[in-house]
């Protein structure tokens, strides 16, 4: 099985143990948000395959971890991934399960759409204990 996860870049030792806690499971991370010194110049490349790695995942894991007071904090970027995992499912049939570490509060800009994803078990929310 493979997964991407995803989430704000500020959370690196968290990815790295992340990591080590899906290979543990025989689980093999393909992407997660590197932090890049020069993200101007290296944005395109970065973004482009990291959506062509959602499109090859069995499991998109969105560490929507509380971040700057919001809590189970979801940002743009996150959310246009987690949009474009869900469309994979809705519209080319794709069994990509789709998981988020903690609840949506509604300080999230997108609280409405998410809890409208979670209402219809689209998403799920799971810490870690699904692996």
């Amino acid at each position: 099985m493979k997964a991407v996860i995803s989430g704000s870049t500020v959370f690196q030792e968290d990815y790295l143990q992340l990591q080590k806690d899906f290979k543990d499971k025989g689980i093999d991370v393909i992407d997660y948000p590197r932090f890049s010194q020069n993200l101007t110049a290296e944005y395109p490349q970065i973004l482009t395959s990291f959506f062509k790695n959602i499109e090859a995942t069995d499991i998109f894991f969105l560490f929507n971890q509380d971040k700057n007071g919001v809590s189970g904090c979801i940002g743009a970027a996150s959310f246009s991934e987690l949009t474009y995992c869900l469309m994979q499912n809705l519209i080319h049939n794709k069994k990509i399960k789709i998981i988020l570490f903690k609840e949506p509060s509604k300080e999230n800009f997108c609280f409405d759409e998410v809890s409208l994803w979670l209402e219809n078990e689209w998403v799920e929310v799971a810490s870690l204990s699904f692996l």
